[in-house]
């Protein structure tokens, strides 16, 4: 009897399968890779030195635009901490915050077990789900199943109620879209025995056994959507370049048209090929193709 329950097992080909494909998870128990992205440096920082339980970004600047990737040794265990400019950085170009998210995909290859969204629990903004938006945006609704968003303090209590957070309808419907996963995590408390920092592992130790590790593949699946999309953007936005150009030979003399012309072409190559400033991209998103003259109109007010 126990023989025939066995055989089947043996000849399943989807174990065989899994045992080459980048969503098998590796052992936990040796090594540990997460991404690390937020509203503020600081708390990306202080979050880092606490589960490494030593000083890392001393002098750094939190508002960096580069990507960063820290190592440590933990009992029985190697961790891979990828921090990423922060989501709130307006100095941060759509092109810079590709070029830094592929860079952490490739800092914690072959994935990350999790990603790590950090918040302060006093000061949550009330747009909290539209600063993670592009992050849904480059890698797509999956990312939203390895999320953990971590409310880091360094208080021995959190003097604000979960429930009070809760408030938020921002940081509510975030929290249902990544599963309800959150943890409260002190500094403070995390200094003396890494109680904190256990905590967390054992949540990331349930994501990874449900869901696995987010794969370079679904990254590059990812890509391939937003270069579709960005190519359509283009297009038409030459359409729109086109347009706008007539226009100003009707409204404009020749004498005035060079003039007009040059202006308007400097205006559009400066917003374009430097990258709207993350800020700007809900509402340029926002904008339907057809009415892309009206928005360039009120982009300059024109």
């Amino acid at each position: 009897m126990a023989a025939a329950e066995y055989a089947p097992a043996v000849q399943r080909p989807v174990l065989r399968k899994r045992k080459s494909s980048l969503m098998e998870p590796p052992t936990m128990s040796t090594s540990l890779r997460i991404i690390i992205f937020g509203s503020s440096g600081h708390q990306q920082f202080s979050l880092t030195e606490s589960i490494l339980q030593r000083a890392v970004f001393t002098g750094a600047d939190p508002h960096t635009i580069l990507t960063t990737k820290t190592s440590g040794e933990i009992p029985e265990k190697k961790v891979t901490l990828v921090n990423t400019p922060n989501l709130v950085n307006h100095d941060l170009f759509h092109y810079t915050l590709k070029k830094e998210l592929k860079k952490a995909v490739c800092f914690s290859c072959p994935g990350p077990h999790a990603v790590l969204f950090t918040l302060n629990p006093s000061g949550i903004p009330s747009n909290v789900y539209d600063i993670y938006k592009p992050l849904v945006r480059y890698f797509g609704d999956q990312i939203l199943k390895y999320t953990m968003i971590v409310l880091y303090h360094e208080e021995e209590e959190l003097s604000e109620s979960e429930d009070s957070m809760k408030e938020n309808k921002q940081f509510k419907k975030l929290l249902e879209d990544c599963g309800q996963r959150y943890l409260v995590f002190s500094g403070m408390k995390n200094r003396s025995e890494g109680e904190m920092t256990r905590q967390l592992f054992e949540e990331i130790e349930k994501m990874v056994a449900e869901h696995g590790i987010f794969s370079n593949s679904e990254f590059e699946d990812a890509d391939k959507r937003i270069r579709k999309e960005e190519k359509i953007l283009q297009d038409h936005r030459k359409k729109e370049v086109s347009a706008m150009l007539e226009e100003l030979k009707k409204k404009h003399s020749q004498e005035d048209l060079g003039r007009e012309t040059e202006r308007y072409e400097e205006k559009d190559q400066f917003y374009f090929q430097h990258d709207p400033p993350l800020k700007a991209l809900p509402r340029f998103r926002r904008v339907p193709l057809k009415s892309m003259l009206q928005f360039q109109r009120s982009l300059w007010n024109w």
